[in-house]
This record gives C-alpha cells, structure tokens and sequence, in this order.
C-alpha cells in the first residue's frame, strides 16, 4: 500500500470561471492547522487542570494549618489539665494530712490555708473553658 506518508499532494489552487469557484486545501497545512488547535485545546485544559490543583493545595494548607491550630490549642488545654490535676491532688493529700492530725486548730488553720487554695486553683481557670475541676462543688457548668 502506501507509506506513512500521504498519497495527496498538494495542489495548487486553479483559477476556475464563474461563480461556482473553489478553493483547493493543501491538506499538509490544514493537518499543521488542526494540530496547533488540538495543541492549544490541550494547553487550555492543562492550565485549567494546574489551576484546579493550585486551589486544591492552597485549601488542603488552610486546612492543615487550622488543623495544627486546633491540636495546639487541645495541647495547652491537656498541660493546663495536667497542672490542675497535680494541684488538687496535692491539695487531697494536705487534706487527708490535716485530719490525720490530733491538733485540733492545726487541722483547722490548714483547712482554711487548703480551702485558700483551692479558690485560687478554681480562680486560674481559663475564662470560657470547661471547669476541669475534680472536686466537688465546681462553681461553674462543665
């Protein structure tokens, strides 16, 4: 048969008479002319695609980054946790301390001294956060 190249030459346009005139295509430049626009279809959509995926990463950074904002935020809240928890922990023992003792106004000037303590552990609270407190008698809703 034939090969890779086409059998079509090209054919140089003939004046023809009258108003049934035609134009002759060379077929080599109609090829180049659809290939440049199939190109240039092809870059439009791939720059579409790379805006899409331009969108995609900035909202998947947005994303991570309120992601790390809310874990730092539940990591403050935990050391905060820790801290309240060792301090009223320490303040049940000085409790259970105070009512071991046989000095009657020893225990009550550590009560008082324990229960100042405890006002000011409920006191560092952080405003609008849970009350963590594990004693009885939270004053606020948790």
């Amino acid at each position: 048969m034939s090969d890779s190249k086409s059998d079509l030459k090209p054919i140089a346009p003939r004046p023809i008479d009258g108003p049934a005139a035609a134009k002759v295509i060379d077929f080599r430049r109609y090829r180049l002319a659809r290939l440049i626009n199939d190109a240039s279809v092809q870059q439009g959509e791939l720059a579409r695609m790379m805006r899409a995926s331009a969108d995609e990463r900035t909202q998947l950074a947005q994303a991570l980054q309120g992601a790390q904002r809310h874990l730092a935020t539940i990591a403050d809240s935990y050391s905060h946790l820790l801290t309240r928890l060792a301090r009223e922990k320490d303040f049940r023992t000085a409790c259970q301390e105070a009512a071991e003792l046989d000095d009657l106004e020893e225990m009550i000037r550590r009560r008082d001294a324990l229960a100042n303590e405890l006002l000011d552990i409920r006191r560092t609270a952080r405003p609008g956060g849970p009350c963590l407190s594990l004693t009885v008698g939270c004053d606020r809703p948790g």
